[in-house]
This record gives structure tokens, sequence and C-alpha cells, in this order.
């Protein structure tokens, strides 16, 4: 009788625990040092917050009437009591942009400005909780309870009563700095916490993002070619691009470059859910005369594409009067195509597009208020590459981006981040090639042009983490052709072109510090 009531007794627990827990309430747990903590200065914009987006108060905060282990809608602070904005704002607020209304987004954030990564390891955690004798790092563990693994695990523990984990976000390294051994420690600490809260790897990625870059101003930038190297350890691990998130001192991104960061964190999280956006800037596509490349702070990537042709009564004729973009999607379904534009009258309000082969169709009526993104149609296309056709039809018409999304849900702001974000010159529109720094170089492949193979070679002058990779006129990536750390000095790569049609192709290499194209020609 008694073994029967205590049965009876667990299927009850059981059922009321599965009606408390929301599988429409995605969680993320968010730990790290001061960048993850949240540096940047809280601005106007910033304290606008979608209530989908909440955050699990992780300490009391009288200043902020927030109380410990209670849901708030998530205006930053979202740390602790005088943090400031941080990556994971910009992260929850650009998943709930990008996911259906029905899916609220929590995050828990518990960092520590300064500490080493095994301040989170839970068996040699006192060994790293005086990185600091400082006050004020005594006080933030204090704040923890001693133990800010285990502080961000019960809060875990609570927040699976309310919705379901669905990722790990992490933003750390600058205290270790130059430590080969950081992709273990971090493996330690992502499997218990795996193992503590009954999840698995497979449906619980770990998102971590590269520190401020060496040419950002940033001290520590090297630690990005030991961070590169986390998906060798940790098969379901991810790294974030820091590439062009500004900086406000030596170790901190500025607020702009959390806001990018975060958007960053949250376009790969998308995109392993299976939520595919495709974004394209208008200005790295193949731009025919009849535009021009204009600035514009506003504007995604700081520039945008203009009709510079007067009226054009019928679909272009000729490649002057076409923009260009080609894109991939990854699945045979319905996609839906928005643009961004600015056309404040019903005379710079139209342009020709056309997707693959089929006919220019006439898009009217795109006037907005600034900025603003308009659906422009449905796409039933097949996984593969696509290309997207642009025509001017009224003098002034201005377009910033695009997107092909596989959710008709709507951008915001300046959308996440495209695909083939570039350096464009404004006019005359080419290649943006900047000054190399001392000891850095590309050189033009050999022989150029070429038919089967070429010789690329580039110089550094330290040991670092380089990426070399090859792609279309169009901004698509065909190959990698480096994505490893090389040493000090020259250093020569074979590309094999035997496989691929005459044309002309771009190969672009990037280091922590440095990052330069080259117009490489393919003859037959």
């Amino acid at each position: 009788m008694k073994t029967k009531f205590l049965v009876l007794l667990a299927l009850i627990f059981l059922t009321t625990k599965g009606f408390s827990q929301d599988p429409d309430f995605y969680i993320y747990l968010c730990f790290g040092q001061s960048n993850m903590e949240g540096q940047g200065a809280i601005m106007p914009q910033d304290k606008t917050v979608n209530s989908r987006f909440k955050v699990l108060q992780s300490v009391s905060c009288s200043n902020l009437g927030r109380t410990k282990e209670t849901w708030y809608t998530a205006v930053p602070p979202t740390c602790r009591c005088y943090t400031n904005l941080s990556p994971a704002d910009y992260f929850g607020r650009t998943m709930v942009a990008n996911l259906p209304d029905s899916i609220t987004v929590g995050i828990i954030n518990v960092s520590i400005g300064g500490c080493d990564i095994r301040l989170f390891d839970k068996d040699i955690y006192q060994d790293y909780d005086s990185t600091y004798t400082d006050a004020w790092f005594q006080n933030i563990i204090a704040e923890y309870g001693g133990n800010p693994y285990q502080h961000l695990i019960n809060l875990a523990k609570r927040a699976q009563q309310d919705g379901v984990i669905k990722g790990i976000l992490l933003h750390q390294g600058e205290t270790n700095t130059g430590d080969n051994q950081w992709p273990s420690y971090v493996k330690k600490i992502y499997h218990d916490m795996l193992n503590d809260l009954s999840l698995k790897a497979d449906s619980v990625p770990l998102l971590t993002g590269e520190l401020l870059y060496v040419n950002q101003g940033g001290c520590c930038g090297s630690m990005n070619t030991i961070i590169n190297r986390l998906p060798d350890t940790i098969p379901t691990a991810h790294v974030i691009s820091a590439e062009g998130c500004t900086g406000a001192d030596v170790a901190h991104f500025s607020s702009e470059g959390y806001r990018k960061l975060g958007r960053r964190y949250a376009v790969k999280m998308l995109s392993l859910m299976g939520y595919e956006a495709v974004y394209a800037e208008a200005e790295c596509g193949i731009v025919g005369d009849s535009f021009l490349i204009k600035a514009d702070s506003k504007a995604s990537n700081s520039a945008y594409v203009t009709t510079a042709a007067d009226y054009i009564s019928g679909a272009p004729a000729d490649d002057a009067g076409i923009i260009k973009i080609d894109f991939s999607v990854n699945a045979d379904t319905t996609y839906y195509l928005y643009g961004r534009f600015n056309n404040a009258a019903e005379n710079t309000d139209s342009y020709w597009m056309k997707i693959d082969n089929e006919d220019f169709e006439l898009f009217d009526d795109l006037i907005t208020t600034g900025w603003q993104w308009i659906e422009i149609k449905s796409l039933d296309l097949t996984a593969g590459l696509h290309t997207i056709q642009i025509g001017g039809r009224e003098k002034g018409a201005s377009m910033d981006k695009l997107v092909i999304k596989n959710t008709r849900i709507p951008p915001v702001d300046i959308g996440e981040e495209a695909f083939n974000t570039c350096n464009p010159e404004i006019s005359p529109v080419g290649i943006h090639e900047i000054k190399s720094p001392q000891g850095y170089s590309l050189e033009q492949n050999f022989p150029n042009p070429c038919s089967n193979s070429a010789s690329i070679s580039f110089e550094i002058p330290d040991n670092s983490y380089v990426s070399l990779k090859v792609y279309t006129i169009y901004g698509t990536e065909i190959a990698e052709l480096a994505g490893k750390e090389y040493p000090a000095g020259k250093n020569i790569i074979k590309f094999n072109s035997e496989t691929l049609p005459a044309g002309s192709y771009y190969y672009t290499i990037r280091t922590n510090s440095f990052n330069e194209s080259r117009k490489m020609l393919l003859m037959k």
C-alpha cells in the first residue's frame, strides 16, 4: 500500500511539473567575465524591450526593483544590479524578433569581471575565487554565494520549472590569454552543466564569442586563435566572430560592439534551430553603373545603393541597370523576400526584380518613412544556389539590404549580420583595399590569370590564426584554403581551381589584426 502511494505521489509530481513547464519558453544560460557581464553604456534605444524577452534575476536589486529568482522583462542591466549592456541583451532581442509570437525567450546571466574560466569549474573553483584580491571582485563572488557555478546551476534548475534550456552562451578569455588548455577547461565546465541539468549536447549547443580584435584596440585579441580551436574539442561548440565590433577600451566592446556581437550570437543560434535567414548587403553585390553607393550611418554596413539613372519604363536591358546577388538556401520550401528601403515619395519607390531565370517583375509602392523593411514576395525555392537581380526604375530609389527567410516574420532594426558584408568604396564602385599593417601582406596569386591551379602567398609577423577563403564575384564562399595557425614569415598555399568555370574570383585573408582581398582571374 505504501509503495502504491509513493508511485501515485510521483506521478502527480511529474504531471504537475509537466504542465508548469512551457515548451515555448526558450531559456539560455550566459556566463563568462566582464564582456558577458556587460560594460556598454545603456542608451535610450536599449531600454525599449519586447515583453517576450525575459531575464531571471540572478541577485536581488533594490535599485532595479527586482528580486532574485524572478522573471522580468529584460531591460538592461541583465546581469547584476549595476552592470551595463551585454551581448546577451541583443541576443535575446534578435531571437524574439525572428521567432514566432508564441515563443518567449529568457536568459540567465552569471558573469564575473576579471575571472579565470576555472572559477566556473565546480571541482576547483575555490583555487580561483581569489583571481583578484580587490574588494570589488570578492564582493561579486559573495553575491553569488561564493560559488558562481553552483549559483548558475541553481537558477537554471529553477528556470527549468518554467521553460526549456536551449543553449549556453559564453564570453570569456581575457584573463586566460595564451593558455592553450582553455578549450579543455571549457569542455569540462560545459559537460558538468549538461550533466547537472540533465541536458544533451546535441540539443543544447555552446556559443562562445571572440575577444576584441587587436585592430579594434583590443589587448587580448591573440586569444582568438585559441578560442577558434574550441569546436575541435567540443563538436557542439560554435565561435562567434567579433570582427568589426568596436571597442570602448583595450578589453571591452563599445555599446554598438555589444549590439553587433549579440546579434551574431542570435543569428548562429537561430540557424542551429532551423530558422534560416540569408541577409545580403545591396552594395556588396555586383552593382551596375546605373547605381551609386552612398554612405549612411543609419544603413546596415553604413552604406546603401541608390538608383542614379532617370526613369526606366521597361525591365533593364543590360548589366548596367542591375544589381546581382548570389545566395544559397538549405531547404526546398517557401521563403519570404524582404527589402530595407528609404523611399520617401511615389516617384522614388519602385524596382524591377527577378529570381534566377524568371522574368523581371515590377514592384511599386515601396514608400517608407526613413529606413524601413517591406515584404516583397514569397519564393518557392529549392535547396542550393540562386541569384536575385534588382533593376533600378526610378532615380533616387534607395536600398540598404535584402533578406530571404523561411519564416514570415519581418526583420527589425538593421537586421542581422549579412553573409556578404563588404567594405565598399563609396564612389567609384570597387574593392576596398586597406594599407597593410607592418609585417602583414597578401600577394597577388601566381600565375594570374591562372587555369587549373595557382599559388597564393601571404606574410605575417607572428605565429597566428589565418583564414583564407575564395569567393565568387557575388560573395558566395567556394573554398576555404586556410583555417589554422601559421608560423611567422612567408607562407604559400596552393589553390586547385581545376573544377571551377572561367571567370573572376576574390580571395580574402583574415587574422586577428589584418584582412585584405585580392581579385583572381581564372581562364580555361
